[in-house]
């Protein structure tokens, strides 16, 4: 599997969140989240989508901690989690 730039993945993930018709609410919140994960990957020198990326800005931005993904999460830490699932889920399968 080839590695795509994290701008590119994002994009990516975008349209085919467009195309699944997620509703404007929703895509104003993921572009949101996806210019803090981008800002955050530059400010690390990263380009490239990792595991590792996400759960390090999850622990940084929200204070959700890797040690914490098996316990009852809040919505709202669901929500944040999702952010980073979506996006290795849509870098594995493309779905």
């Amino acid at each position: 599997m080839q590695k795509k730039l994290l701008l590119d993945l994002i994009n990516d993930l975008e349209q085919e969140m467009l195309r699944l018709n997620y509703t404007e609410g929703s895509m104003r919140f993921y572009r949101r989240r996806w210019r803090m994960l981008l800002q955050f990957a530059q400010d690390r020198g990263e380009n490239f989508y990792s595991e590792r990326l996400g759960i390090d800005f999850v622990e940084k931005h929200f204070n959700i901690f890797e040690k914490d993904f098996n316990r009852t999460l809040s919505q709202s830490e669901t929500q944040e989690l999702r952010i980073i699932r979506m996006i290795g889920d849509f870098q594995l399968h493309s779905t």
